[in-house]
């Protein structure tokens, strides 16, 4: 922002302006040492990306601040423009040691300094409108759904949605190479770290069901798909199926012989996530040590019952789906503890 006024265009994160500075950033601060000092995994979305993009491009000459989106919504109610530690932590820029902004990053890349201000935990109240309380919850969708999620222990949590955030709580960020060569994040939580990857989720099947079938309902999708044949896997994680054009173009690319039929691409696309998970889930307990025995399963992704027993099966893990909004829930959860 440039005092009260926004700073546009606004891009949407899937946007491809970073592609370009990407390799001008890891020149200034190779990516091994930014994950060691953050902790996040590389994703070409991260805010550190973004901010150089507009650095490139003179976008910052005239800022005078920087708001995530839901602080710029807070702002909107209540006139105060504060930082939120979860969200903050997930554009690659928060110390894992300290969990405020990193100054050497922010030297190193040349960013303007008065950008970063401290962060503020969840709970913190940070204004008014019309007499009501404005407080911080975890403005990272995902830091609020891990807090509404009734986990009890050692238990991975999927927060199904676009993507796929799976992870384990831990007590401090891991940033050792086995952690940094699996892509595992380090996202700050609720009084825990949050070590999670960034999968793709049903984003792939959203935008199959545009192409392929529009409307169709989603039972519909999922019973054929589990009567199909199609035997055929994606890397799920492959950068081309982001923000392809077209998604089923994408898959033809990824397979040596392409599905038959729309239910072959869902068969497909499921059976590839779950054995994502499987992976993802194999490589955070080698990094840390641990052997859950239970995944927790939230948000839209939750209700599909044909993905649920594909995970099942190839995790060996049992699986309770909560088809709930567990950001919504953890949110009011935040605010009541506050």
């Amino acid at each position: 922002m440039n005092g009260d006024d926004e700073i546009l265009p606004c891009y949407a994160y899937r946007d491809g302006r970073t592609e370009a500075v990407i390799p001008r950033v890891h020149e200034k601060m190779p990516f091994g040492e930014l994950y060691r000092r953050t902790g996040i995994q590389f994703q070409p979305f991260n805010t550190v990306y973004q901010l150089y993009a507009d650095l490139a491009a003179g976008r910052l000459e005239n800022a005078t601040d920087l708001l995530m989106m839901p602080e710029y919504l807070m702002y909107r109610l209540c006139g105060v423009k504060a930082h939120e530690y979860t969200n903050a932590t997930t554009g690659g820029m928060v110390s894992a040691v300290t969990g405020q902004y990193d100054p050497e990053i922010i030297r190193t890349l040349g960013l303007p300094e008065h950008l970063f201000r401290p962060l503020r935990q969840p709970g913190t109240v940070i204004g008014e409108y019309k007499g009501i309380k404005v407080m911080l919850c975890a403005t990272h969708d995902t830091g609020s759904a891990v807090e509404g999620i009734p986990m009890t222990g050692n238990e991975i949590y999927i927060s199904s949605g676009t993507w796929s955030l799976l992870g384990v709580k831990t007590p401090a960020p891991l940033t050792d190479d086995a952690s940094r060569g699996a892509n595992y994040s380090n996202e700050g939580g609720v009084g825990y770290n949050r070590y999670q990857k960034n999968i793709m989720g049903m984003w792939l099947v959203n935008r199959l069901r545009e192409e392929l079938c529009p409307g169709k309902p989603w039972n519909g999708i999922t019973a054929e798909a589990e009567q199909s044949i199609f035997s055929g896997l994606i890397d799920v994680n492959d950068p081309v199926f982001l923000a392809p054009v077209s998604m089923r173009a994408a898959f033809d690319e990824k397979l040596s012989a392409p599905p038959a039929d729309a239910a072959g691409y869902f068969r497909c696309a499921y059976r590839s996530l779950a054995r994502g998970y499987r992976q993802s889930i194999d490589e955070m307990e080698n990094s840390t040590g641990m052997n859950c025995k239970e995944i927790w399963i939230v948000g839209g992704g939750a209700k599909n019952a044909y993905l649920n027993r594909l995970t099942e099966e190839e995790t060996g893990k049992r699986v309770i789906a909560l088809p709930i909004e567990a950001t919504a829930i953890g949110n009011l959860k935040i605010q009541l503890e506050g």
